[in-house]
């Protein structure tokens, strides 16, 4: 099913037509309803999964002591453990309290089959907003932040402000940024959730702040994104 198809018409309206300010709320009660889960798919992005694996220690993942990795709107927090695989203490953010509890549950089973050698924890909180990173003692910044079906799930008058964070959240001059482009294959002027995206968009947001390292189709990823997902590698700039 495509990420379209399992959006309701009712629950896209809701979304869509809202001042900004009210995103977050409309999209916890959606959580609270427990049916509305759009993007879940059972598994972490391949298109992670072979960057992790095959270009990680470029990334510097062979030396993870102390570092921390952070993944916005986690859902139910796969990408959580799997950067805990690699001896990261990460942490999943999302602003739906029933969302956090689903990953909470779901990583404490996974973690009984498969033990992880760093740390998982998930925190409900606001991206925008502070809280969390004092929480999470990540105030000098985090080493890997990691977006996929983030920022399409924002509103388009927010695009600027999550740059923005991302630059506030990424540790300077060492910090990355990964994202998978995502939805490519969907016009800009269709609408959304997920409003449509180009690598051009990518690039204008976050071009000043960071250095784009790495950039290439996966062979593998979601079905939904076959032959138009782009992974992204972004390195925060010094300033």
């Amino acid at each position: 099913m495509s990420t379209d198809a399992a959006i309701t018409p009712d629950a896209r309206e809701r979304l869509r037509i809202h001042p900004v300010e009210e995103h977050g709320r409309l999209w916890s009660e959606l959580w609270d309803e427990g049916s509305f889960l759009p993007w879940d798919r059972d598994a972490p992005n391949p298109a992670l999964v072979d960057l992790l694996a095959e270009r990680g220690t470029e990334l510097g993942l062979g030396e993870t002591a102390g570092k921390k990795a952070l993944v916005p709107g986690c859902g139910k927090g796969y990408d959580v453990l799997l950067f805990g695989s690699y001896g990261l203490a990460a942490a999943g953010v999302d602003i739906s309290e029933s969302a956090v509890k689903m990953a909470q549950a779901c990583s404490e089973q996974a973690l009984k089959e498969k033990p992880i050698s760093g740390a998982a924890a998930f925190v409900t909180a606001d991206f925008f907003k502070d809280e969390f990173v004092k929480e999470l003692h990540a105030e000098e910044g985090f080493d890997f932040v990691y977006d996929y079906t983030f920022l399409c799930a924002l509103p388009p008058d927010l695009r600027t402000s999550w740059a923005k964070r991302m630059h506030e959240l990424v540790k300077k001059g060492s910090g990355y940024l990964i994202c998978i482009e995502f939805p490519l294959y969907k016009g800009i002027e269709t609408g959304g959730p997920p409003w449509g995206l180009t690598n051009a968009v990518y690039d204008e947001l976050l071009g000043l702040g960071f250095e784009k390292l790495i950039h290439y189709m996966p062979e593998r990823t979601h079905e939904v994104g076959k032959g138009t997902d782009y992974i992204t590698v972004w390195r925060r700039k010094a300033d």
